[in-house]
């Protein structure tokens, strides 16, 4: 264990132990207090919950957290509150931390076992009004049938109950954490079904009406298709300091007859770039023309009659993540 880990641990215990004693104080507060036996139980049922969760992010969350502004100008930055992300939901081997944004959305990240960090994902306010619940499920290429599966994510609708509703229709409560955030690791019993078929989850208000709804899609973990099965792959070479730049294109192209490949950058130039015989390509875009990226520009695949066999669009990593950023 890295010695910042080993100090981030420490840091999580002491904390924890600090809070236990805290809760403690107040439960015996809430008894002096208290004539109802059925509300001083209440109490203390919240006090316990409030006890596991709360402690600060580790630094290398911290980081990924940090990571989703990495090389994007200042209007495209999210800019999430990465010094105060703390845990807000957690299961035996998982844990889910929050970092705030600055119009009520979040940036998160699941910790799974081994300390390891699965990627961080941001929700902007805008973000939340459109999902009634928001949804993340990491997974490993390969890793089988029977593996874990862990869900994390925010009830946004007013649901203050969560199930998990899987394809033979069977249930699970999903547990909540702070602010209607959880985590859930699906039972061994499911997880078959869950890698096949993927589930549902719930959300329910008091009464137990649905207020809203999001899908695990069956696919959600099959392998990805090689590039070489795609008519016209295409990769960009960016640096990312910045990546409104995008400084070459790489890929492969197997459409039938393709002969050569044309980008058009939208000024009315366009460049010719060869394909090799393995059906790859690599091409360096010129300086002057690094910067044009932030639209999206066309690339095309043409047989030797110069026509049009496959086509893609091509556009700075920048202009990908301000389009996910504002999409309705």
């Amino acid at each position: 264990m890295a010695a910042t880990d080993a100090l981030q641990h420490d840091l999580r215990t002491a904390y924890s132990r600090l809070l236990v004693r805290r809760a403690h104080r107040r439960r015996v507060a809430t008894v002096s207090v208290l004539a109802s036996v059925g509300a001083l139980l209440l109490g203390a049922a919240a006090l316990g919950a409030a006890t596991l969760l709360g402690w600060p992010a580790p630094r290398h969350v911290q980081n990924d957290i940090a990571a989703v502004d990495r090389g994007l100008p200042a209007d495209l930055r999210l800019n999430p509150d990465v010094e105060h992300a703390r845990a807000v939901a957690s299961t035996a081997s998982a844990t889910l931390y929050a970092a705030s944004l600055r119009d009520g959305g979040s940036c998160t990240e699941i910790v799974t076992t081994g300390d390891r960090g699965r990627g961080a994902t941001c929700a902007t306010a805008a973000d939340r009004a459109r999902r009634a619940i928001e949804l993340a499920a990491p997974s490993d290429e390969g890793a089988g049938i029977d593996s874990p599966v862990v869900l994390g994510g925010r009830i946004n609708a007013t649901g203050s109950r969560l199930e998990a509703v899987y394809a033979d229709g069977s249930t699970d409560d999903v547990e909540l954490g702070e602010d209607r955030y959880f985590l859930f690791e699906v039972p061994a019993e499911h997880r078959r079904s869950v890698h096949a078929s993927g589930l549902e989850l719930v959300s329910r208000n008091g009464d137990g009406s649905i207020v809203g709804r999001a899908s695990l899609p069956a696919d959600w973990d099959d392998s990805a298709v090689p590039d070489e099965q795609a008519p016209l792959y295409v990769s960009t070479r960016s640096n990312d300091s910045d990546l409104t730049k995008v400084y070459g294109l790489e890929g492969h192209v197997s459409a039938p007859g393709a002969v050569s490949l044309e980008l058009d950058y939208g000024d009315g130039t366009q460049a010719t770039i060869p394909i090799g015989a393995d059906g790859s390509y690599d091409y360096a875009v010129p300086p002057d023309h690094i910067g044009d990226f932030m639209k999206q520009r066309t690339l095309a695949a043409l047989d030797k009659g110069g026509n049009v066999v496959a086509s893609t669009t091509v556009a700075a990593v920048a202009y990908w993540r301000a389009q996910a950023r504002t999409a309705p």
